[in-house]
């Protein structure tokens, strides 16, 4: 397999990055990952775009155009025969040989790669049947708007979700004596209740590409969506319940820990539809 590093096409399992990156020694970086199609890359600008805002928040650099990068990727994908699949970008502060908290006194280059790979396998009758979360306190920082590869916390609530046969976490955070829901560890999440669908606000949870599509479907299929704190009661007393991510896509839920939802709801299938509609003809 092929992969890009700093400007050059290399053979993936070939040593490039050094132990003391400042990705690998403090997980210094960002990433993301964006899906492919025959080729196609599926809401690329939004994806860059939002690692052009988090690299300009970190002062960090990305040695690389939007248009360029792009090119790379293309590529890349081409180089590596992928048909459905993901790319996955990452940028860190580079190498830092002194190893010290305290960012390089002179400007060191960022540490710039991409990955193009098979789509991994998720079962088709998830979408059909719906999948189970279960809750999980929301372990985080407080830079949840960007996304940086410090995913422990990310790690520790899906695996949490697997070890009890889910699918994902509903991870939630203390608040005045209430639970209220974030997101997953990789994916945004919705209610529906009495015909209005509500979403948890972008309050330190990251604002997620698809989330953002799914929004603007809603509202171009004429229904309301709040977006504010959503508790976790609150999702437990919804209709229906569905996530969505860059993977996933929208799928529906079919229970949260031991509550039961519709599958598949009225407004979740008008949503999935939607969406696929608008992922199969996106370029």
């Amino acid at each position: 397999m092929w992969a890009f590093y700093d400007g050059e096409f290399v053979q993936e399992k070939g040593k490039h990055v050094q132990l003391e990156n400042r990705g690998l020694t403090f997980a210094d970086g960002l990433f993301e990952v964006v899906r492919t199609i025959k080729g196609r890359i599926l809401f690329f600008e939004d994806h860059f775009t939002r690692m052009i805002k988090s690299a300009a928040f970190f002062n960090m650099e990305i040695p690389f155009t939007s248009q360029e990068t792009k090119e790379f990727a293309s590529e890349l994908i081409r180089r590596n025969a992928i048909e459905d699949g993901e790319l996955y970008i990452q940028l860190t502060r580079g190498t830092d040989l002194h190893r010290e908290h305290r960012f390089p006194s002179e400007k060191t280059p960022s540490t710039f790669f991409m990955l193009a790979l098979p789509l991994r396998r998720i079962d088709a009758e998830n979408w059909k049947n719906g999948v189970k979360l279960l809750t999980y306190p929301d372990l985080r920082h407080k830079l949840c708007e960007h996304k940086t590869i410090n995913l422990l916390p990310n790690v520790l609530a899906k695996n949490f979700a697997y070890s009890k046969g889910g699918y994902e976490a509903l991870m939630f955070r203390d608040f005045e004596g209430k639970k209220v829901a974030t997101e997953g560890g990789s994916s945004n999440y919705f209610l529906v209740k009495d015909g209005v669908f509500f979403t948890p606000e972008i309050n330190n949870i990251l604002p997620g590409i698809t989330r953002g599509k799914v929004i603007d479907l809603i509202k171009k299929l004429d229904y309301q969506v709040v977006e504010k704190p959503v508790t976790v009661d609150e999702f437990l007393e919804a209709e229906e319940v569905f996530l969505v991510s860059t993977v996933s896509r929208v799928m529906p839920v079919r229970a949260i820990d031991q509550v039961c939802f519709s599958v598949c709801g009225d407004y979740t299938r008008q949503i999935m539809k939607s969406y696929e509609d608008l992922f199969f003809s996106s370029r």
